[in-house]
């Protein structure tokens, strides 16, 4: 099935509506190793197909799994029945009209077998190990295939393919009865873009050196977010700019277009085309073409993130943002945070009092922007030096004031999940101790 079959199937049923078709099928294979034994090899299959009936000015969505031949046009007719009959009238006026440009692939060559997926895990395994001799470890490593087919009653249509491998690994140290974990994950095109060995090495290295922790004094202080730290502030305020969750009122960004959020230090763009980057698109969900933007100027924020329904409802312009998931309905292709010049080294000789923010497990609240978040792992720094590996601790700030007051940006950056980040320090975070 393609999107021409998908166009031909709305042409013959002779509705009188509109309509938008999806296809999508995704095969994923994953291997697990949990405190240091292999779990089965797990391979789950997809195929669905959905269609989006819009008949004046009411809409429906009805869906199945794909496979039955003539099943496209059923349920064409079961769309627009039920859009007839009680469809939602909170819904937008047309499916897009805008021919795309550019590749229609994102796909690597994601063909390892168990045996070398196997082969992998236990190197990495073995190479901590030998290494480091943690206590426990645990990875995991995936890879998917993806195929994507729309097409909608405008004579636009589109294919996709893509493909994505990704690792994770938890592996915790422990000397007497003191313990402590460290976490890491990566992404790339195919398998043979990851790097499990250095990702474990990585993640015991990490464990090993958070043991011995003890609670920060409180107070107010300097903050430095690592890199992957730093990924998930830029991931969470991405989230924020949902022009569906702006319309509601659900946002702590809503009124804040065109208005300074951060640091002048601040400059975020989505890029829709990133070399080996698993995230290229030319076209989102609804077959609007995608495009680079800048989304925070010299702190300004510049737009808001919209499907066809948002931007209708706010009388804005669509941005190529609808790629619906467990997560929302809106996101991005890729993601750049412009780096700075100093190193990590250099950014922590700065810091006066205050902690070097590795991993938490919390995320700011997204009404009000408060971020509250335990550190899982850290380390306290007094005048330019790092005294102690952090527990017991905690940091409270508010997204805004932790953006305004960034002083510097670190020139290290890390790539995952489509966001390229690097390490941000900020001042006057409250820090909670003994």
């Amino acid at each position: 099935m393609d999107s021409e079959v998908l166009l031909n199937a709305i042409r013959k049923s002779r509705l009188n509506a509109d309509f938008q078709v999806t296809a999508s099928t995704k095969i994923s294979h994953s291997l697990s190793l949990e405190r240091g034994k292999l779990t089965n090899l797990n391979v789950n299959e997809s195929n669905h197909i959905y269609v989006h009936c819009i008949y004046k000015k009411r809409a429906s969505i009805v869906g199945a799994p794909t496979g039955e031949k003539g099943e496209v046009l059923n349920l064409l007719k079961k769309a627009y029945e039920l859009a007839k009959i009680s469809g939602s009238t909170d819904t937008q006026s047309h499916f897009s009209t805008e021919r795309h440009k550019g590749s229609g692939s994102s796909k690597g060559t994601n063909k390892a077998n168990e045996a070398e997926l196997i082969s992998k895990i236990l190197s990495a395994k073995n190479a901590v190990q030998s290494e480091l001799n943690p206590y426990s470890i645990n990875l995991s490593i995936e890879r998917s295939n993806s195929h994507l087919h729309i097409a909608n009653s405008n004579g636009i249509s589109g294919d996709w393919e893509g493909s994505i491998a990704s690792a994770e690994s938890e592996i915790m140290a422990k000397e007497g009865s003191d313990q402590a974990s460290g976490r890491n994950e990566e992404s790339a095109l195919d398998i043979g873009g990851l790097d499990l060995e250095g990702l474990a090495i990585k993640t015991a290295t990490l464990a090993k050196n958070m043991l011995g922790g003890k609670p920060a004094p409180s107070g107010a202080g300097e903050i430095l977010l690592s890199p992957e730290t730093s990924k998930l502030i830029i991931e969470f305020l991405v989230s924020a700019m949902n022009g569906e969750d702006i319309l509601k009122n659900r946002s702590f960004l809503a009124k804040r277009k065109d208005t300074e959020i951060s640091s002048k230090l601040i400059k975020l763009y989505e890029e829709k085309s990133v070399r080996l980057s698993p995230y290229n698109r030319s076209f989102d969900d609804e077959l609007t073409p995608t495009s680079s933007k800048q989304l925070i100027k010299d702190g300004v924020l510049k737009t808001y993130l919209h499907s066809i329904y948002s931007a209708e409802k706010m009388h804005e312009k669509t941005t190529g943002n609808y790629f619906p998931s467990s997560s929302g309905n809106i996101n991005v292709t890729n993601l750049r945070l412009v780096p700075g010049k100093a190193s990590t080294d250099e950014l922590i000789s700065k810091i006066k009092r205050g902690v070097y923010l590795i991993e938490t497990g919390d995320s700011p609240n997204m009404s009000t922007g408060d971020f509250s978040a335990m550190i899982v792992n850290g380390y306290y720094i007094e005048n330019g030096k790092i005294m102690h590996p952090l527990k017991e601790t905690m940091i409270g700030t508010n997204v805004i004031d932790l953006l305004k007051n960034v002083r510097f940006i670190g020139s290290e950056m890390i790539t995952l999940d489509g966001i390229s980040a690097p390490a941000i320090m900020s001042d006057n975070v409250q820090i909670s101790g003994k």
